[in-house]
């Protein structure tokens, strides 16, 4: 059974770095924003997802996606074939609306005609 948790502090509270106390064999990021992980070290713990073309297995625990639908597919990866994963972090999430409103800025919605 999962439990949903929310972290929410203001900016430079400790949210992002608080990630290092958690183990990257059991956890698995979505960073939505894209931006280097505030951890010391990351890139030797955090690998990003692929695709084994020998095995079809997937490997890595770092995904970087703003887009809703991938991460759906993301999560369906993990559920399904990553029995290890216990955690997910889901890094920024707050962009995830604010990126979809800017990509939407310049659309027209209705026009006025007297």
């Amino acid at each position: 059974m999962a439990e949903l948790i929310g972290i929410v502090g203001n900016s430079g509270s400790g949210k992002s770095t608080s990630l290092r106390n958690l183990d990257s064999k059991t956890t698995f990021i979505i960073n939505v924003a894209g931006k280097p992980l505030p951890i010391k070290g990351y890139k030797k713990n955090y690998k990003l997802l692929s695709q084994n073309p020998e095995t079809k297995k997937f490997e890595g625990n770092l995904y970087n996606t703003s887009d809703v639908s991938k991460i759906s597919q993301i999560l369906k990866i993990i559920d399904k074939t990553r029995p290890e994963i216990k955690t997910v972090i889901i890094e920024d999430s707050q962009y995830i609306m604010a990126f979809e409103a800017m990509d939407r800025a310049s659309e027209k919605g209705w026009t006025f005609m007297p």
